[in-house]
C-alpha cells in the first residue's frame, strides 16, 4: 500500500501527534502523546496527514476537492453565497448516537449542507441535504429528482452515524407492495440489468474504494446478505452463511428482482469509518465522503432518470 508511515515515525491528525506503533496491511495502531493507543484505518490518516502538509506549506490557499473525472456539466464555480456547511467543526464524541438529541452535525449549516456543497461546486450540479426525522441521517440528492413526501421512493445518497461508526454511500429502498414508476428502485434494477458500462463503474468503485452492498429485508430479520468485489468477482455472503458465493452481475441483479413483492427492503452500496477515525478526520471528513459519493454517481443518475 503506498502511504508515508513507518513504524516508530511521528506524525499528527486533528486530535494531536501520535507514533506509529504497528502497520498491518490497510490497518495500524497509532500512540498518541498522552498514551491512548488507536487501531484506525491506514487510508484515512494518510489523507489527514497529506491534507496538513498541503495547508501547512499554503495556509493561504487550502486545497480545493478533487473534481469528479466525469462530471456531466463543466464544474462550476463556487458561489460566495453558498455558505451550506460554514459552521461545521467537525464531528464530536456526543453526535454518535442511535438518536439526534443535542445534535446539530445533520444541518445544512454543517456537515450536511458541507456534503451538499462540496458536490455541487465539484460535479457542476446543484445538490441538496435532507435531515430525516428524527434519524442520525441525511440524505443528499438532486433537489429537481426529489419530490416532497416520496422520500422513500427515491434513490440517494446517505450518511448515518451510530453509536460505533459512520456510514456513507448510495441507499435506494424497495416497497413492500406494488411500485409505480414514482419508485427509483425498477429504474435501478432496469439501468444494473441492462448497462454493461455502469456495471463496471460501479465494479471499479467497490474494487478501489473498498465499497460493499448490504441487503436488508426487515421482514426477514435485517439484513440477510452483504456482497463485496474480490478476485475479479462479486461474492455474495449470507447472513447466516460461513462462505461467499461467486455471483455475477446477471445473477446479482436476478436475486434482487426476486425478493418477494410483499417484503421492504434496504439497499444500500456504501463503506464505513470507525467512530475513532471520523472524529479524527475533523472538518475534512467531507472529502473521503463526497469522494464515494462522486464515484456512485452514475448508479443514482440512472437510478432517478425518468422511466
Amino acid at each position: 500500500m503506498n502511504h508515508p508511515f513507518r513504524v516508530g515515525g511521528r506524525y499528527r491528525n486533528r486530535i494531536g501527534e501520535y507514533e506509529v506503533i504497528e502497520l498491518n496491511g490497510p490497518r495500524m495502531v497509532i500512540r498518541y502523546s498522552d498514551g491512548r493507543t488507536l487501531e484506525t484505518e491506514v487510508a484515512t490518516q494518510a489523507r489527514i496527514w497529506q491534507n496538513i502538509q498541503i495547508r501547512e506549506r499554503a495556509p493561504h490557499h487550502p486545497p480545493e476537492p478533487t473534481p469528479d473525472p466525469h462530471p456531466q456539466l463543466p464544474p462550476r464555480p463556487r458561489s460566495p453565497q453558498d455558505r451550506r456547511g460554514q459552521q461545521f467543526h467537525g464531528l464530536q464524541e456526543h453526535d454518535f448516537q442511535l438518536g439526534v438529541g443535542g445534535t446539530s452535525w445533520r444541518a445544512r449549516s454543517s456537515l450536511g449542507g458541507k456534503l451538499a456543497q462540496t458536490m455541487s461546486s465539484t460535479t457542476g450540479q446543484f445538490f441538496q441535504s435532507y435531515a430525516i426525522y428524527r434519524r442520525a441521517e441525511v440524505h443528499i440528492v438532486r433537489p429537481e429528482r426529489h419530490v416532497e413526501g416520496r422520500r422513500l421512493h427515491e434513490a440517494k445518497f446517505v450518511f448515518r452515524l451510530s453509536a460505533e461508526r459512520a456510514c456513507f454511500g448510495f441507499y435506494i429502498e424497495k416497497n413492500e407492495g406494488p411500485m409505480d414508476d414514482t419508485w427509483h428502485w425498477l429504474n435501478f434494477i432496469k439501468a444494473l440489468e441492462n448497462d454493461t458500462r455502469l456495471q463496471q463503474e460501479v465494479q471499479t468503485a467497490m474494487d478501489h474504494l473498498r465499497l460493499y452492498w448490504d441487503v436488508f429485508i426487515w421482514a426477514e430479520g435485517g439484513r440477510v446478505a452483504q456482497v463485496a468485489f474480490a478476485e475479479g468477482t462479486l461474492k455474495w455472503k449470507g447472513e447466516h452463511r460461513g462462505e461467499s458465493e461467486d455471483v455475477t452481475w446477471p445473477t446479482f441483479v436476478e436475486r434482487l428482482r426476486a425478493i418477494e413483492t410483499a417484503k421492504w427492503c434496504d439497499l444500500f452500496l456504501w463503506t464505513y469509518m470507525q467512530k475513532e477515525d471520523a472524529i479524527a478526520a475533523g472538518i475534512d471528513i467531507h472529502r473521503p465522503v463526497t469522494e464515494i459519493y462522486r464515484a456512485l454517481l452514475p448508479l443514482y443518475e440512472a437510478s432517478t432518470r425518468a422511466v
